[in-house]
């Protein structure tokens, strides 16, 4: 793998060294995809919109002004994706008097009901919870990432478990 850092290689990448921009993809893909994840709650759509902001970042690789902040940079352009994404699916449906219905995907065996109660949650309670507990990041990095306060992440991974809370226990209730 080639050891160069997310500067040397937005600076290649800048200079048209498509295999640098590339390498970056590889790098920071999955963040990417967890944060499109959390914003839209299923899969398909996430990977759609991580491809997206991957091709956004591409377009706007001259805009950065430090290499080494790609990781944040391309993360912000995914949830403005994602966000952009869901505020158009309202703008047209909305007329209709239609709600969107979630896509359905085929998550692992025995974790359908938790699948589907954390797609329920509000995207902005989503993403913090996505991040800390599916991808693992600490409270530090999620709150870098979405540019909040750590005790904000805090509140809310508080009130995205209450409500998983609510959810889980009220699908249990129904016969």
């Amino acid at each position: 793998m080639d050891e160069r850092s997310d500067r040397e290689l937005a600076l290649a990448s800048h200079q048209g060294d498509r295999s640098a921009y590339t390498l970056l993809v590889r790098r920071h893909y999955k963040p990417v995809f967890l944060a499109c994840l959390g914003v839209l709650g299923n899969v398909h759509d996430a990977e759609d919109a991580a491809q997206d902001a991957m091709l956004k970042g591409f377009e706007r690789i001259r805009q950065l002004r430090d290499g080494a902040q790609f990781g944040g940079w391309i993360v912000a352009i995914a949830r403005n994706v994602s966000v952009n994404l869901l505020r158009k699916r309202k703008a047209i449906h909305k007329p209709l008097g239609m709600e969107m219905a979630p896509e359905p995907h085929r998550p692992e065996p025995g974790h359908e009901d938790l699948t589907q109660a954390v797609a329920r949650l509000p995207w902005d309670l989503r993403l913090p919870l996505v991040m800390y507990y599916f991808d693992g990041q600490d409270v530090k990095t999620v709150a870098q990432k979405l540019e909040i306060s750590p005790s904000g992440v805090y509140q809310k991974l508080r009130t995205a478990l209450q409500e998983l809370h609510e959810i889980l226990t009220a699908q249990g209730d129904t016969p």
